[in-house]
Formats: structure tokens, C-alpha cells, sequence
């Protein structure tokens, strides 16, 4: 049995349409927990309508305490044996579960993967263009979870089995408020031995109902959680997985310099939080630094924000302005 665990925090007006494609699967043997996470928007009795519709379906009220938190709680009323962790604002294909598992019984596999369309402002990515079916072990896997254009680090996409969970007392870690669909991701490749992946888009992933960070939306304490998955994550790779641990590190210098733009741009005024980016920068920069992919100015840039963020960005948006003035001004000149 496979259990699809759905976590709601005040997104029940989303709900029915992911129930919707949940209750239409191909695949015979699964159940839909549904886990409220303290909603106080009326979406408590949204999931409770939804319970009413199969009875596949159960409902668990829990006072609020985050995303990891809910699915924490889906993986300790569990039966199935392999579970899988689909949004409420999201739906899937009538093969979602059915491919999966296929995937999975074809290739002996401890995970398999499917992949994913992104619908965003009335457009539709597709991240991996690729149709072969791939399987990989697990530094392989390892590398593709940190990129940007493969299968990533969401829980949605990814069935994993109850036994590795269980047997490595793995669980999403509550102190993180981003990415820890990734830093449980990396936590359970470690403990794998074979991978599958099929980029076939079997998952709808919806980012209309969530909103884009803006440049203009100002730092919070769990986008700032952030950092630190990226922290956990090169201290659980760095010995035995290097090249992965090396991902880490830069992703987490570029979120940092990302993050002074946000700060400045969104006209915050907490030095403290400014203290902790720049710090970060300057404790990794050398991680950062010595990867070969980037050039002298690029490194300086690093520097200059760990010692002085103001400035860096003083000089950021000098700069910026100056190669739009030419490039303008050339472009006048061709015509």
C-alpha cells in the first residue's frame, strides 16, 4: 500500500482539486491522510468534507507547527508501506501512484522519480526536457537533488520507502522552514542504494497559489532557515560525498548574496539580519571561491559582501546602471 500524505495549513480552497486527482489514480492500493496543521481559515472543514468522500481518505487536526511538523505526523499514522507527500495546491496525473511504483518493482529501486510541470503565472515549464528513464546510485542521485533543472529536492514527486524511513529514523527537520523537502531528500539518498527517474511530467506543481518571492518582500526568520538546510547539508556530504557538499556551499553563498539584494531592495532595517548574511558569506566564501566555474571580479564581489554588504551593493547597482547606459547607447549607435 502506498499512503499519500497531504498536509494543509489554511489552503483548503485548493484542496478538492488535488483530492480530485488523488481519488482517480489508476493504482488500486493507497490512502490519502490529510494532516490540518492548525488552519484557521475554515480549511479545517474543508479537509473534513473531504473525508466524507472515500473512504480511503482520514483526517488529522493538529495545532500548528509547520510543514515538517504535519508530515511528521502523515509518516507516524502511515500503513503503507511506501508513502509519497503531494501539496494541497497541486494535482497529479491519473498514473501518478500506478507509474511509480511500476518504476520502483522495474528497477528494484529504494526511490523513484517521476517528473514534474511547473504552472506559473499562465505559463508551463518543464524543467528536464529529457525522456529516457535513468537510474543512478546514490552520489549520482545525490548530485542530480541539488540542481535546479532535474528532478530537486520536493517530497511531491518522490516515492520512498516506509522500511528506510523507519530503519534510519529519518523524519523532516522541524527546526527548518525552506527546503527541507531536500534536506530529507539528501538524508534518504544516503541510505540508498539504487535510484530510478523518469522526467515523464506526472506531477502538477502550481506556483500561482503559493506566490514568488519578490525582490520587494522582506526577509522572514524561515526563508532565512534556509541557509542553514544548505549548512546541514554539506556537513552530512562533506566527508564521504565531496562534490555534493561542494553544491551545497555555493548555493548557500549565492542565496546569501541573493538575500542582500532582497534586504536592501525591500527597504528592511534590521542589522541583525544583515550581520547573519554577511556572516555566513564570510565563514563559506572560501568553499565558494575555489570552485573553478568563477572569475576573479565574481570572487571579489564575495568578498566585498562578507566585509561590507552596503557597499557591495552600492557598487552592484553602480555597475548594473553603467552597463545598461552603454549597452543603450550602442544599441543607438546600430541604429
Amino acid at each position: 500500500m502506498i499512503t499519500a500524505v497531504v498536509s494543509v495549513y489554511n489552503t483548503g480552497q485548493y484542496l478538492p482539486k488535488a483530492i480530485d486527482s488523488l481519488l482517480t489514480q489508476t493504482y488500486d492500493d493507497y490512502e490519502i491522510i490529510i494532516v490540518d496543521d492548525g488552519s484557521d481559515d475554515g480549511s479545517e472543514r474543508i479537509c473534513d468534507q473531504q473525508s466524507d468522500r472515500s473512504d480511503r481518505i482520514r483526517v488529522y487536526h493538529k495545532a500548528n507547527g509547520g510543514l515538517s511538523s504535519a508530515r511528521n505526523c502523515g509518516i507516524e499514522k502511515a500503513r503503507g508501506e511506501w508513502i509519497i507527500f503531494p501539496d494541497p495546491d497541486d494535482w497529479v496525473e491519473p498514473d501518478y501512484l500506478e507509474h511509480l511504483v511500476f518504476l520502483r518493482d522495474s528497477y528494484n529501486a529504494d526511490l523513484s522519480i517521476c517528473g514534474f510541470l511547473e504552472h506559473s503565472g499562465g505559463n508551463t515549464i518543464t524543467y528536464d526536457k529529457n525522456t529516457a528513464v535513468r537510474t543512478m546510485d546514490k552520489e549520482t542521485a545525490l548530485e542530480f537533488v541539488m540542481m535546479p533543472d532535474s528532478f530537486c529536492g520536493f517530497a511531491w514527486n518522490k516515492l520512498y520507502s516506509m522500511d528506510v524511513i523507519k530503519h534510519n529514523h529519518l523524519h523532516f527537520d522541524l527546526e527548518l522552514g525552506m527546503a527541507q523537502d531536500l534536506h530529507f531528500a539528501v538524508r534518504y539518498l544516503t541510505c540508498c542504494d539504487r535510484i530510478v527517474y523518469d522526467p515523464r511530467p506526472l506531477y502538477h506543481y502550481s506556483k500561482d497559489n503559493g506566490g514568488v518571492t519578490s525582490m520587494k518582500t522582506p526577509l522572514t526568520l524561515r526563508k532565512l532557515s534556509g541557509l542553514r538546510t544548505y549548512e546541514k547539508i554539506a556537513e552530512i556530504t562533506e566527508e564521504r560525498y565531496p562534490r555534493v557538499a561542494a553544491i551545497a556551499y555555493y548555493t548557500l553563498v549565492d542565496t546569501c548574496m541573493r538575500y542582500i539584494h532582497v534586504y536592501y531592495r525591500s527597504g528592511m532595517n534590521c542589522p541583525s539580519v544583515l550581520k547573519q548574511i554577511s556572516s555566513k558569506i564570510k565563514r563559506y566564501r572560501k568553499k565558494y571561491t575555489k570552485q573553478q566555474i568563477y572569475n576573479s571580479p565574481y570572487r571579489e564581489n564575495v568578498w566585498l559582501a562578507s566585509v561590507d554588504p552596503r557597499l557591495y551593493y552600492f557598487f552592484f547597482r553602480v555597475r548594473r546602471y553603467i552597463i545598461t547606459r552603454v549597452r543603450r547607447n550602442s544599441r543607438k549607435k546600430g541604429a
